[in-house]
């Protein structure tokens, strides 16, 4: 009888408890509602968006104009179509910032890579020693909307937002109190026109934790210039169609990184050709040339290793040739210490960590520098 009745004040105190949660619920739900009511939505679109190359895309947030359907593979028209290198620029002296965003596939991390760096979005923030990282809106489901950051202390700054490096968005908004000031940043001027980088899934942006990472976004913040993304994930094999989609563009530079999704004979075959598309709409633009970088195991695996050096040894031909040829807007990379010597700079041998991605942008920017020295 005692047992029965210990029973029953158990879960008496179990039911009350339960009751105690339902009635707190709606408590809850009703704060955060009031406090998304006090935000002013602002939908990117009316902001400066950067890292967009063509305005005439199927959907808005496209790599690709529309016309390059059926045009480029299949593979590639797919990645095109994720939002890797975008960035939402705006001013404001809002104290807390919040960011939504619908994705387009529900699909949120990748085995190697976190949803944050694939789905998430990642703010940045201007300042006198140049752009600083503030806070990460990490995505758990589809449409999501997140507090990036607040408390703030008051003031006018220009933030940067990057938008998903492995999904794509259908909408992205930016939300701050209602009493908060916010506008576009003006469009870069005519001397600051982008670089375009296009290259492998490397390039494209995996394995970053952060759309920030990514090593276009890194060079882009620390040249405070901006950047075009065009990494095809397993699809940047040169294929002379898509050199003739970017030669329709206008760039400071344009930086080719391919190599490591393609074979010596395939670099044989149509790098030059790659190349030539693009100095013929563009005999001035500064092209460089990236080299497969020395991945951190490749020192026991003289398979993996002979087959870098054939790669390399090809392109290296191939920038000989065109200068000898007398192309003086021609820029060669090494790329051997990429990586660093420590093997700690990937998630998987092949794939560059946030580590790994800060060696690469260190060790591009000085031949950068040099190319957009003789931009024009």
């Amino acid at each position: 009888m005692k047992q029965f009745k210990l029973r029953a004040l158990v879960l008496s105190a179990l039911c009350w408890l339960g009751l105690a949660v339902i009635v707190a619920l709606p408590s809850t739900s009703r704060a955060q509602t009031n406090q998304t009511a006090d935000l002013v939505w602002h939908d990117a679109r009316d902001l400066s968006l950067e890292g967009k190359g063509w305005s005439d895309t199927k959907n808005f947030y496209d790599r690709l104009p529309a016309r390059a359907e059926g045009l480029v593979t299949s593979s590639v028209w797919g990645l095109s179509q994720h939002s890797a290198g975008m960035c939402v620029r705006f001013t404001t002296d809002a104290t807390a910032i919040t960011a939504r965003w619908k994705l387009r596939s529900s699909s949120l991390a990748m085995p190697h890579m976190p949803a944050t760096g694939v789905s998430g979005v990642d703010l940045y923030v201007k300042t006198k020693s140049g752009w600083r990282w503030v806070a990460t809106g990490r995505p758990l489901q589809q449409s999501e909307e997140k507090l990036l950051i607040s408390g703030l202390t008051p003031g006018q700054r220009e933030f940067a937002l990057y938008l998903p490096l492995y999904n794509g968005v259908e909408e992205v908004k930016v939300g701050v109190p209602a009493q908060a000031a916010i506008s576009a940043m003006p469009a870069r001027g005519p001397k600051q026109k982008p670089i375009v980088f296009y290259g492998t899934s490397i390039l494209q942006g995996g394995c970053a934790s952060r759309p920030g990472t990514a090593y276009p976004s890194i060079l882009g913040r620390k040249l405070d210039w901006p950047t075009i993304n065009l990494g095809f994930s397993g699809s940047a094999r040169c294929e002379p169609e898509l050199a003739g989609v970017m030669a329709e563009l206008d760039p400071a530079v344009y930086v080719l990184d391919p190599l490591a999704n393609m074979t010596a004979e395939l670099v044989a075959e149509r790098m030059e050709n790659f190349v030539q598309i693009l100095r013929r709409a563009h005999p001035q633009t500064p092209i460089v040339l990236v080299e497969n970088a020395r991945y951190p195991n490749d020192e026991f695996l003289a398979n993996k290793r002979a087959k870098i050096s054939q790669q390399n040894q090809r392109l290296r031909e191939i920038y000989e040739r065109l200068v000898r040829a007398g192309d003086k807007r021609l820029f060669y990379l090494r790329a051997q210490n990429f990586l660093g010597e420590d093997g700690e700079a990937t998630v998987d041998g092949t794939h560059p960590n946030d580590v790994g991605f800060l060696r690469m942008a260190k060790a591009i920017e000085p031949t950068l520098k040099r190319a957009l020295r003789q931009a024009r």
